[in-house]
């Protein structure tokens, strides 16, 4: 036991005062003469020995009152076993979980609330020398410095929910990095609903000189539908053809749930819906077929019906179909056979260059570089094609017509992205026998699958290896035909024939035109339909890097300018996470009210999973990492912090026991008798 405030013990000197006053009786006594003692005969008198006690009683009692009220000011504590831990400054962190799932109710009204009613619990009950700080889900820094009690709780007060969402393994490394450079005693507080996806740790994190402890808080709404991504099932999309949607819906419900709507809207108006069954706790793929009647910037959204967590009901994408694709062909002699496809076509911008004048700025304008059997590839070309498809853009090679030239160039290039071309032509007549018709180039070419295509016929061509990519057309003797390769955000094709009626009649077939005119497509998505809300990851545009001021970025509801990167000739955005609000964005040029394109934003879906840990297994883990728990509410939670960082206050106790003596003495004056009759 120890006294908060010992000084007030030099009040056990005034106890000298009522010891003086009973032990020294200066009342004066009168004398008092009977003529006849006789007449007293049947009066009480006082013993000496009853009064002498009865005096002592009183005496005792009322030094036991002033005793304990002289204790209560001093304020005694009954001290916890790790009491001497808790001597001098301490270092307090709370990591105070502010993500969209503490948006839901619990037994005390919204999480976030009764996090930030515990979090003040921690701070007032501890003393004025103590010092704080605050790791939120989005790790402000505002939060993060320590500081005292007050300025600690006008920081709690700041708190909002967030749209990131962090493991809970991060914001623990953050906690113990932060105290690591802290001296004296250090305290770790974590308050949250523990969501088991979030909810990874391991012991390499567990700081063992940081005393930690769990909040866990209970939510009464735990069932939820969301819809977790989409993606087009083609990268090719055309105005007036077929595109197909694939959405993915989860039910993180104990129920099954039926016949559940989504509903796709583009531009403010429906444009197709979805009915189907998901299980509990699984997910659900639906394929939603739209068509566009019109090029441009297109805002879609995704709609579910309302839950408890609005937030991933509804899912924001955008879509932008050109009007105008960019071919350029580089070729040693006039190529005819891409300019009868590309030429008089409305939807292309189409461009030739000879081999030995070559504009390499327009490369980063281009969908698509047909290489038309070039004698040679010089470095500078090869370096620049490479970068090129690297940045999103697709290049289908042809080998030169004449074998007699060697073809290292073209080697060269194809070693550059992982395929192995030889030198020397197989002279087999063979023939097309294989075509992947689910690949983005010859899917929906053929309205029905045919029994016996006619395929081109090849005469010579070279041989191809590679242990990546897809043979999207093979020869019946096995030997790919067309090869792809995906490398960085683009694609690299390469025929093994040219195009020469030598060779073969690919040039002159009807599957000449779709292969390169899809392959003018193919890249046209290496951005995706939408981004993370809060996010740090740089957003490619697709567009060329023209200024590095004026962008803006606008909503309905906010505006924001971000950070622009030329980014090899592409104009790249970062926002460092700072665009919370989930919607369509329009990409704006100062000066101008058209915008140049739509990104969509979206909250993340971490917090869809709203099952947290049951008491079981958040008592697992914390009994596993040393780790005090617990789950009471704020006003337990700050006498259990007070009596584990102060030990258990008596002063209370004190005062009953004044309260008790004070009553004994009452008692003993009152009924306590010392008188004995006399015999008569």
């Amino acid at each position: 036991m120890a006294l908060l405030y010992p000084t007030f013990l030099w009040a056990f000197f005034a106890l000298l005062i009522p010891i003086a006053i009973h032990l020294f009786n200066f009342r004066r006594f009168k004398k008092i003469e009977f003529s006849n003692v006789r007449l007293l005969s049947q009066i009480d008198r006082q013993t000496k020995s009853g009064n002498q006690l009865k005096k002592r009683l009183i005496l005792a009692s009322r030094l036991l009152a002033f005793s304990f009220l002289i204790l209560a000011f001093c304020q005694p504590l009954l001290r916890s076993e790790n009491w001497k831990n808790s001597i001098g400054k301490n270092s307090i962190s709370i990591i105070l979980d502010n993500t969209y799932s503490m948006n839901l109710n619990g037994d005390e009204g919204q999480l976030l609330e009764a996090a930030k009613n515990r979090a003040r619990a921690i701070v007032n009950g501890a003393s004025n020398a103590d010092e704080f700080n605050i790791i939120t889900s989005d790790l402000n820094a505002i939060f993060m410095h320590f500081r005292g009690k007050q300025a600690t709780l006008e920081n709690i007060d700041k708190i909002r929910l967030t749209a990131a969402s962090r493991p809970l393994s991060d914001l623990l490394e953050v906690q113990n990095r932060l105290l690591k450079s802290k001296n004296g005693h250090k305290m770790g507080f974590c308050i949250s609903d523990f969501q088991k996806k979030n909810t990874t740790i391991s012991k390499t994190i567990i700081d063992s000189t940081v005393k930690k402890t769990w909040i866990k808080l209970e939510s009464s709404q735990l069932d939820n539908i969301s819809i977790d991504t989409c993606f087009l099932n083609s990268p090719i999309i055309q105005i007036g053809q077929n595109i197909g949607l694939v959405a993915q819906v989860s039910n993180y419900t104990k129920d099954k749930v039926e016949d559940l709507t989504l509903e796709l809207w583009v531009d403010g108006k429906p444009k197709g819906i979805a009915n189907f069954t998901i299980n509990p706790y699984s997910n659900e793929r639906q394929i939603i077929n739209f068509t566009l009647e019109s090029g441009g910037n297109h805002q879609c959204e995704l709609k579910l019906p309302g839950d408890n967590i609005a937030i991933d009901d509804e899912l924001y994408f955008s879509l932008n179909i050109k009007n105008d694709y960019h071919v350029l062909v580089i070729s040693e002699e006039g190529e005819r056979y891409a300019d009868a496809v590309f030429s008089d076509n409305p939807g292309f911008i189409y461009l030739k260059e000879n081999d030995g004048n070559i504009n390499f700025s327009s490369f980063k304008k281009q969908e698509l570089i047909i290489l038309q059997g070039l004698n040679s590839i010089q470095s500078g070309l090869n370096s620049e094609i490479k970068k090129f498809v690297q940045n999103g853009g697709t290049v289908l090679a042809f080998p030169n017509k004449n074998s007699d030239v060697v073809t290292s160039g073209l080697k060269l290039l194809c070693s550059d992205f992982g395929i192995n071309f030889s030198e020397q032509t197989d002279n087999t007549n063979t023939k097309v026998s294989y075509l992947e018709l689910k690949h983005p180039i010859y899917q929906n070419v053929f309205e029905n699958t045919p029994k016996n295509p006619d395929y081109p016929t090849v005469n010579k061509h070279y041989i191809v290896q590679a242990n990546t990519g897809v043979s999207i057309a093979k020869l019946s003797n096995g030997h790919p035909f067309i090869h792809e390769i995906n490398f960085g955000k683009g694609h690299f094709i390469i025929c093994v024939s040219a195009t020469d009626n030598a060779w073969g009649n690919f040039q002159n077939h009807a599957l000449f035109p779709p292969t390169l005119i899809k392959s003018a497509m193919m890249g046209k998505y290496k951005s995706e339909l939408y981004q993370i809300c809060a996010s740090n990851v740089p957003i490619f545009t697709g567009l060329p890097f023209e200024m590095e001021s004026g962008i803006s970025l606008i909503s309905k509801k906010t505006s924001f300018v971000p950070e622009v990167i030329n980014n090899n000739g592409e104009m790249t955005l970062n926002t460092n996470g700072e665009i919370e609000s989930p919607g369509h964005y329009n990409l704006l040029i100062k000066n101008n009210d058209t915008a140049i394109s739509s990104i969509a934003f979206n909250l993340s879906r971490n917090e869809s999973d709203t099952r947290t840990l049951d008491d079981d297994e958040f008592s697992q883990i914390c009994f596993e990492n040393s780790i005090s728990e617990f789950t009471g509410s704020s006003e337990k939670l700050s006498s259990e912090f007070n009596k584990n960082l102060k030990g258990t206050n008596l002063w209370k106790w004190c005062i009953i026991f004044v309260l008790f003596f004070l009553l004994i003495e009452i008692l003993l004056i009152r009924f306590y008798k010392t008188n004995a009759k006399l015999p008569a």
